[in-house]
């Protein structure tokens, strides 16, 4: 699945990365390489085992079999070189919500060995760095969702690490927030610096330099954001009717082969345009809404697994839609 990388211009090697949990398989056999200097997505739905392989590469689980190593780093028998070479921003918020934006810095930098003047001197960078001149004497309670969360990334900044990882980093945060963060992330990446990080919205997956898309523990795709979409082929018609089963029906009978899906219909066609009127009107059930679209990588990834990141399955032509009960 992925492309040949030599060793020393890898950020992250992963081979035949297995994690079990009890009867349950959440990585099956995962081989992933990440260069240095790269931005890297772990692209997925819940529960497609994302969080599961980005705890792995930043030391908090050990797998249960495979490799995986960072930096050149294995991260099971070398965690410490691991961990001095990373900075982190979790799912969760990990800043102490009673200290100042500054004094969150501080203490950090204090954690990590770092003198009184230059742990001062470092908050005081970053602070100017990503714009948080704002919240710098005000309690991290007071601030805004977004400055709360350039305020985790400047924490993960404290030692100036080789690699950032972000675990769904941007969860809560509105548009406006989310895109403040990430234009912030693309430029630490522009110096040279490696950045891996989950996510399970698909227009954040955008600002990567590539994507692997990964479905019950297992990576189905992986490539640019262009060439993922790529792989679907022309452009998209997706329609809701009154009745999906017997209009999948229809469309099969008549070759146009629908894709996998249970609330809507999916249809890639190379000159969507051109055949929709007709459809539109030949089709034996009501319409209820039509939309035609460049292909995204939902798009791809229903393609690729018959399910969107909702969690829905294939429903046979026929057979009523349905949902499946979750993810693995």
């Amino acid at each position: 699945m992925t492309a040949a990388v030599p060793t020393d211009s890898a950020a992250v090697e992963v081979r035949g990365l297995v994690k079990r949990y009890d009867k349950v398989e959440a990585l099956r056999g995962v081989d992933l390489t990440v260069r240095r200097g790269e931005m890297f997505a772990l692209l997925g739905p819940n529960g497609a085992g994302k969080t599961t392989l980005f705890s792995i590469l930043a030391t908090l689980r050990a797998p249960t079999a495979g490799t995986a190593r960072v930096l050149g780093h294995d991260v099971v028998t070398d965690r410490d070189a691991v961990r001095r070479s990373m900075g982190i921003v979790f799912q969760e918020p990990a800043i102490e919500q009673r200290l100042t934006g500054r004094d969150n810095l501080l203490l950090m930098g204090l954690f990590y060995g770092l003198g009184s003047a230059a742990a001062r001197q470092r908050a005081a960078e970053l602070l100017k760095q990503l714009d948080l001149a704002d919240a710098a004497d005000r309690p991290a309670k007071n601030l805004s969702g977004g400055q709360r969360r350039k305020l985790e990334l400047a924490r993960a900044l404290v030692t100036d690490p080789q690699i950032l990882f972000l675990d769904e980093a941007t969860v809560g945060l509105d548009v406006d927030a989310r895109r403040g963060f990430w234009a912030q992330v693309r430029g630490l990446a522009a110096t040279g610096r490696t950045v891996f990080f989950t996510t399970h919205y698909m227009e954040e997956a955008e600002v990567a330099d590539r994507i692997a898309l990964i479905d019950h523990g297992q990576i189905v795709a992986l490539d640019t954001p262009q060439a993922l979409k790529t792989r679907v082929g022309g452009g998209v018609i997706r329609l809701q009717t009154e009745d999906n089963a017997r209009a999948r029906g229809w469309l099969t009978e008549h070759g146009l082969a629908p894709e996998a899906g249970g609330q809507e219909i999916m249809l890639v066609h190379a000159d969507p345009a051109a055949v929709l009127p007709e459809l539109l009107r030949t089709l034996p059930v009501k319409v209820q809404r039509v939309e035609v679209h460049e292909p995204s990588l939902e798009d791809v990834f229903l393609k690729l697994t018959g399910r969107g990141f909702d969690g829905e399955t294939p429903v046979p032509a026929g057979r009523p839609g349905g949902r499946n009960g979750g993810a693995a």
